[in-house]
């Protein structure tokens, strides 16, 4: 009998990454999306999808009748701290509702997408892993504090009965970012055709390499495990150059200053209050790039068989995804 697979958050870059994936390999997938969700990333999805919202307990038991399996991928991602009770609200009660549902529904197992951005700064000049316990809340990045306390929330259902593993992806690039989290690197680089950074840099991971990791996660993770994945270690500069050179501009480059990508955050803040649209750089990116953002796959990689590859090819997939698309 096929195995039944359930996919929140199944509209997003991993969640309909996962849906096609796991449609491959043979499972039943059923996805879950709001109503007012934009569909286009799983356009050819042969799967079911459903409507649904991982604020409501009961809807999400419901969801899960039959189901084996739950990948839990729904999530804000947001670095305007203006939306930290949304964030909250998503990203840490949400996860409660799901580990309630899960447990009452009788799921197998359920693997939590989290991010990197909930695990802590380690020792100066070390690379992070698993065991760098949560030390941010100084720093004042509403992101990484509600992925943190939807962790909480995970490890408290795992202490109840269920199981579960965490997963912990770079930040996450390549194709069907309808919402250009990641993505709109490439659109405003390629629009201002030079590349600014900031001294630095951050773990990335191609989302190909995410979905291999979630299955993973789902076939060999230890409950109650967080694991790491990343592809690459990357300078911000070095980043740059290489979107600049998959969309075919120039690799010029110009070294920012804090002060000064500060001063930018804070304008670009004042001009979102006004137009109503979300900033595309704010004063908590800036805070969470001067924080130590290298990070070491090596527990997904000896336990999990996880096999990174440099994010080159997930760039070009994201930006041959947006051509195609009409998007970019």
């Amino acid at each position: 009998m096929m195995e039944r697979v359930l996919v929140t958050g199944a509209s997003g870059l991993v969640g309909s990454n996962l849906c096609h994936r796991l449609s491959g390999l043979g499972y039943e997938v059923v996805g879950l999306v709001r109503e007012q969700s934009n569909l286009l990333a799983l356009a050819g999805f042969p799967g079911r999808i459903i409507n649904g919202d991982i604020l409501d307990e009961s809807a999400l038991v419901k969801s899960m009748g039959g189901i084996d399996y739950v990948f839990h991928t729904a999530g804000l991602v947001s670095f305007d701290n203006r939306r930290r009770d949304e964030l909250f609200s998503v990203n840490a009660h949400g996860v409660r509702n799901m580990v309630n549902a899960a447990l009452k529904a009788g799921v197998k197992r359920l693997v939590h997408t989290s991010s990197i951005a909930a695990i802590g700064i380690p020792a100066q000049g070390d690379t992070a892993d698993e065991e760098v316990e949560y030390n941010k809340f100084r720093h004042n990045v509403a992101y990484g504090d509600s992925k943190h306390y939807g962790e909480v929330e995970l490890i408290k259902g795992v202490e109840r009965g269920l199981d579960a593993v965490i997963v912990n992806p770079g930040s996450i690039m390549g194709q069907r970012d309808v919402h250009f989290h990641s993505g709109i690197l490439l659109k405003v680089l390629k629009k201002l055709r030079f590349s600014p950074y900031l001294s630095g840099g951050m773990c990335v991971a191609g989302v190909d390499d995410v979905v291999e990791g979630e299955i993973a996660a789902l076939i060999s993770g230890r409950n109650g495990e967080r694991y790491i994945l990343g592809s690459e270690n990357i300078s911000f500069k070095e980043l740059f150059i290489q979107i600049s050179q998959v969309v075919g501009i120039s690799d010029r480059s110009l070294r920012v200053p804090q002060w000064a990508a500060r001063a930018a955050a804070t304008s670009l803040e004042v001009i979102s209050a006004v137009t109503g649209r979300p900033p595309i750089l704010t004063k908590a990116h800036v805070v969470s790039a001067t924080l130590p953002h290298y990070f070491s796959s090596e527990k997904a990689i000896h336990e999990l068989g996880y096999q990174p590859h440099p994010i080159r090819e997930a760039i070009r997939k994201s930006y041959e995804w947006y051509i195609e698309n009409g998007l970019m």
